[in-house]
């Protein structure tokens, strides 16, 4: 995909990974929209860079974002579904509005944002990039729900990789954890393994687009543990194992 002038839509810019793409992405001289949650506003500033705080967990935000960014652009040729949330938790209850609150962000809005693309262009070339997680295919413990819903995401997009036009390019990513406040707000009390930055698994999401990747892995460490070693990262999942039963026990 050609950067330069191009049209995004970015979820999630207020901080983490949304953020430092949205700050590439305008280095590149993309045309950015970036949606953020209501009280959430983003520190960035620059004249291609339009805000939208909307709550993109609901049928209305969403189609109001959509609204919103064609009113700006003209046009959207790439929308990339960034935002999401997650629960550190050990599952023992069936609490439905629990899950629904996960599902509707994580998975209900990524998959309707990726079909309103397809309904604006029917037969015209577009790129849609989901934020996923290693834990869509190596789920952990205390994070059961979440993996769940990256899962749903993958296999939904690769169903739709399967129907579309040939040029109507679907990107996947898959990081390992983040340096962000993703596991603040999670709730995890303990410090994860093989930390990346958010600036890094930005710049990888960039390159992808850029080469038009399917699937976008910011480790090639965990990728080679997970082929070749998978032993040696067993060991951090039983680690985890404990630590969950150690918090809520």
């Amino acid at each position: 995909m050609k950067l330069n002038n191009s049209r995004i839509v970015l979820t999630g810019t207020s901080s983490g990974i949304g953020r430092e793409l949205a700050e590439l992405l305008l280095n590149r001289g993309a045309f950015i929209i970036g949606a953020s949650l209501p009280g959430e506003q983003t520190d960035l500033t620059h004249e291609n860079f339009t805000e939208v705080q909307v709550d993109v967990s609901t049928k209305q935000g969403v189609d109001y974002l959509f609204e919103e960014s064609l009113k700006h652009l003209g046009r959207i040729d790439a929308f990339i579904a960034n935002a999401g949330m997650a629960y550190y938790e050990k599952m023992v209850l069936a609490d439905w509005e629990h899950l629904s609150a996960i599902v509707e962000l994580n998975v209900k809005s990524v998959m309707y944002s990726a079909l309103k693309m397809k309904e604006l262009y029917p037969l015209e070339p577009f790129h849609f990039m989901a934020t996923s997680s290693i834990m869509s295919y190596w789920p952990l413990p205390g994070y059961a729900l979440y993996s769940g819903t990256k899962a749903a995401v993958c296999s939904f997009l690769g169903g739709l990789r399967l129907e579309w036009e040939k040029d109507q390019h679907l990107h996947i990513v898959f990081p390992v954890a983040t340096k962000t406040r993703f596991f603040q707000r999670a709730g995890q009390p303990h410090k994860s393994w093989m930390m990346q930055t958010a600036s890094h698994v930005a710049a990888r999401m960039l390159r992808g687009l850029e080469k038009d990747k399917k699937h976008i892995y910011p480790s090639p460490l965990f990728q080679m543990c997970y082929l070749l070693a998978p032993w040696a990262i067993s060991f951090y999942r039983k680690r985890e194992i404990n630590l969950l039963r150690a918090h809520f026990e």
